[in-house]
């Protein structure tokens, strides 16, 4: 379509062209109208969208299904065939933080520290107590008539230790109740204070060495403060360094799988071209268990556990099918690739929660 937008003069330099001529030869300008009516807009958007999603579909069964197979096809020098490793990548991250900043509450830290969020698995009702009273019966009812009561004994354990009953658990549990209480209006009266423009940071600064949340950090009381008031910005900006944590620690990555592979005479780029689809890969699958996390909220360990397993499984079938060498010899590389890149993950984490909580 460009061809008829041709000029017969340059844009920039103004030297005359003639319709042969794709590029001004003096200073190398494309020889284009970029001035197009809303209908030649129209075309070229939809002309270029048109192809770019013939290109995707043809991707997306051999990203998905044929791990390594883009990186070989990108090192061989098929450029056009498949999605550009680094817009699959730009993709499928964008994907991913879409999906965390969607899930992930903004008030999240507040529920946290004021103990709105505990342990899955602990009842808190009548009725669950009960049950635990019921099983405990059982239990002791069950080691009497087996005979292995002797036996218990033995080990230092008193009948009366096992005696559980609801009021003991009652007790128990408003125990537990009273402390979660006691850390809500801890958090709160802090927050409170933390916004009062009257309350002086020395006089904060005694209230929060009364609670359980007075931790350094290397953080001076100005900067607690700030925490404190404005807790709920601390997710969205560790949100937004996320992305450039993880696009740095790609080339760590490549680095890894360059060193592991050293004898085999590729070039640093061809690494950072598998790390990428790698990556892509772990965007998109992560992408979608949180998706079902968040949307099913039950079995959220074993979901995370599938993810894991099944970004682990494609890493290593991928770097089997690149580097070309045993089962054997490749799984040790991924176990060492593994353990370096966790570490690095885990410190790379860390530095940027402490970054963002020491600038946001």
């Amino acid at each position: 379509m460009k061809d008829s937008r041709k000029l017969d003069h340059c844009l920039n330099c103004g030297k005359e062209l003639t319709n042969a001529d794709n590029f001004c030869s003096f200073c190398g300008q494309e020889n284009v109208d970029q001035r197009v009516t809303i209908i030649r807009f129209l075309k070229d958007f939809i002309s270029n969208y048109l192809n770019f999603e013939t290109v995707f579909f043809q991707t997306l069964p051999v990203f998905l299904f044929h791990p390594g197979k883009l990186t070989n096809t990108f090192n061989e020098g098929k450029r056009r065939k498949y999605i550009h490793p680094i817009r699959l990548y730009l993709i499928t991250s964008l994907f991913y933080f879409f999906i965390v900043s969607m899930v992930i509450p903004a008030d999240l830290v507040d529920r946290i520290m004021s103990g709105e969020i505990t342990p899955e698995g602990v009842e808190k009702d009548s009725q669950g107590l009960m049950k635990i009273n019921s099983r405990a019966s059982e239990t002791f009812d069950s080691l009497n008539k087996t005979g292995k009561l002797d036996e218990v004994k033995e080990l230092g354990i008193t009948i009366d230790s096992m005696q559980l009953n609801s009021e003991n658990l009652e007790d128990i549990d408003q125990l537990v109740q009273d402390s979660i209480k006691s850390s809500q209006n801890s958090w709160k009266r802090l927050r409170a204070m933390s916004i009062d423009p009257e309350v002086s940071d020395s006089t904060f600064s005694e209230a929060l060495s009364q609670t359980s949340f007075n931790v350094s950090l290397g953080l001076d009381v100005p900067q607690k403060r700030r925490f404190i008031a404005n807790s709920s910005l601390f997710i969205s900006s560790a949100a937004q360094n996320l992305p450039l944590m993880m696009f740095l620690l790609l080339p760590f990555f490549a680095f890894l799988l360059w060193l592991l592979n050293i004898r085999s005479k590729k070039y640093y780029v061809e690494h950072l071209i598998h790390g990428l689809h790698i990556h892509s890969f772990a965007y998109l699958l992560y992408g979608l268990a949180i998706l079902w996390m968040a949307k099913l909220q039950i079995a959220i360990p074993l979901i995370f556990l599938l993810a894991f397993i099944g970004v682990s499984t494609y890493t290593y079938v991928s770097m089997l099918n690149v580097s070309e060498q045993g089962w054997f010899k490749t799984l040790l590389k991924f176990w060492i690739l593994g353990l370096f890149y966790f570490t690095g993950l885990a410190f790379a984490m860390i530095f940027e929660l402490y970054i963002s909580l020491k600038t946001f």
